[in-house]
């Protein structure tokens, strides 16, 4: 991970402790538990799914104990939280099995329950819903792709689920690539699209522009059924890295797709091709077979079931 997403995750883990906590603290705890009774937690699974997001719960009992201590004690408590995982990111699980335990204070376990719990609940349903998709992907040559369509304040965390489900992230913000879509094309101040993705070009090799991972800049432009007439030019010029083809039908797309296999031929660089647009879990298949290199998709993000788990808490 790099700092930007680190530094989002922390920021959100403290959003999400401020709105639970502030400006008093769990008083329900404060007034009725010793502050220095000990506790184990345990989270259990109600149903099965993906694990995902370990990273997330151990940011969020480090800044957790932390804040609350500062805030809301009078000093330490003199207690570390010991963190177990009986799963590893990417792994399936069933109902009623032991996800993760926790032991430590058990006012700080008390106050962080609720952040914990929110935030699984949402990522697990994430990777447990994108492997139900990715396991229609199994030996194909196409991979399956997210968008920027997240919570807001949620998107690495949701990226990262999504990942864990089997998939590949796309872009994580508008520094990460350039990629010119309708709204683009049609507020450009160049005389046409080629003109616009020739200029891109420029600027990246002239400013050795990189996306988030230090990589060169990749550029992307939308293709639709108002300017089809682009994709010869883009193709055979190798004007951009990716094309992608929205909102077309499969019955358009065959014909489309036969067309580019004949323009990419001989192509050192081929320009890959990504298909968007209304997919979901009933059509998947019907996309696959024209066997595009990417499908990206907002189904999971738009119809996420959070895994529902629970969390019980023993004195020790």
């Amino acid at each position: 991970m790099n700092e930007l997403e680190i530094s989002l995750i922390r920021q959100l883990i403290e959003l999400s402790l401020r709105e639970d906590l502030e400006p008093a603290g769990d008083l329900s705890s404060l007034l009725t538990v010793d502050e220095k009774q000990a506790a184990k937690a345990v989270i259990i699974a109600k149903e099965a799914g993906i694990m995902s997001c370990s990273l997330v719960i151990s940011e969020i009992l480090e800044i957790g104990k932390k804040y609350i201590e500062e805030r809301f004690f009078k000093g330490s408590v003199n207690q570390s939280l010991k963190l177990e995982f009986f799963f590893s990111d990417t792994e399936s699980f069933v109902k009623g099995d032991t996800l993760v335990s926790i032991t430590g204070s058990a006012s700080l376990i008390l106050a962080l329950e609720r952040t914990v719990l929110n935030l699984m609940h949402r990522l697990l349903g994430i990777s447990t819903l994108t492997r139900k998709l990715t396991q229609k992907l199994v030996n194909k040559k196409t991979k399956l792709l997210d968008t920027r369509k997240t919570s807001p304040g949620m998107r690495v965390l949701e990226k990262m689920a999504f990942k864990h489900g089997s998939a590949i992230n796309h872009r994580l913000n508008l520094s990460d690539m350039i990629m010119l879509k309708e709204n683009h094309i049609s507020l450009s101040r160049f005389k046409n699209s080629l003109e616009a993705l020739k200029h891109c070009a420029s600027e990246i090799k002239k400013n050795k522009l990189t996306d988030l991972r230090g990589e060169t800049l990749k550029v992307e432009i939308e293709i639709n059924a108002d300017n089809l007439n682009l994709l010869e030019p883009v193709i055979t010029e190798n004007l951009a890295d990716v094309i992608m083809l929205d909102n077309f039908s499969v019955s358009e797309l065959k014909p489309l797709m036969q067309r580019i296999s004949k323009l990419r031929e001989g192509q050192v660089k081929a320009t890959l091709i990504e298909v968007s647009g209304g997919i979901n879990p009933e059509n998947i298949d019907s996309y696959l077979d024209l066997e595009p290199d990417f499908i990206s998709t907002s189904f999971v993000s738009k119809n996420v079931h959070s895994i529902d788990l629970s969390m019980l808490i023993y004195k020790i």
